[in-house]
């Protein structure tokens, strides 16, 4: 029907004319730019206490999606991780990420957060600290042996997806 090698060349817009011309449903909307901006629900979903994917490319170019616990602060999630973690190789590879939380209150509206990736050291463990804490622990420190190197990955959203 299509050549997969064709599809992944192309750019968007052009792939998406030529997915409709085969006689597949193209969403029209995928073609335009989306903004970054969040409803209050979207935000609320983000200050839970639940488990969302955070999903990077690998070095050979297929998604590494890992369910994580994060913080929503300041405009920002953080993820926190042990160095040396594929997340952590990825995230300095591939510079770029997505993120997805389902609503604990309703399954059927979700968050997806895509953006840049940037690393940061993490020595006194204050960012995997407020992670933990938000899940109702008193500190991170029955999750690490000491002494263990803790970075975080900090996904700063440039789009805004998602039902909410």
């Amino acid at each position: 029907m299509f050549s997969l090698t064709y599809v992944i060349v192309v750019t968007h817009s052009r792939a998406s004319k030529w997915l409709a011309r085969e006689g597949l449903k193209v969403n029209e909307n995928a073609k335009l730019p989306k903004q970054f901006r969040l409803s209050t629900n979207a935000e609320r979903i983000l200050t839970e206490a639940v488990t969302g994917t955070l999903c990077i490319v690998d070095g050979r170019g297929a998604p590494n999606a890992t369910p994580v616990w994060f913080l929503w602060q300041n405009g920002t999630l953080v993820v926190s991780t042990r160095a040396g973690r594929q997340k952590h190789v990825n995230a300095l590879r591939a510079g770029f990420g997505s993120f997805s939380v389902v609503d604990p209150t309703n399954e059927s509206n979700y968050v997806e957060l895509r953006g840049v990736l940037t690393v940061v050291d993490d020595p006194d463990y204050a960012l995997r600290d407020a992670i933990v804490r938000k899940h109702g622990h008193a500190d991170g420190s029955a999750f690490d042996p000491p002494g263990t190197h803790r970075i975080a990955i900090v996904l700063t959203p440039e789009r805004a997806l998602g039902r909410n």
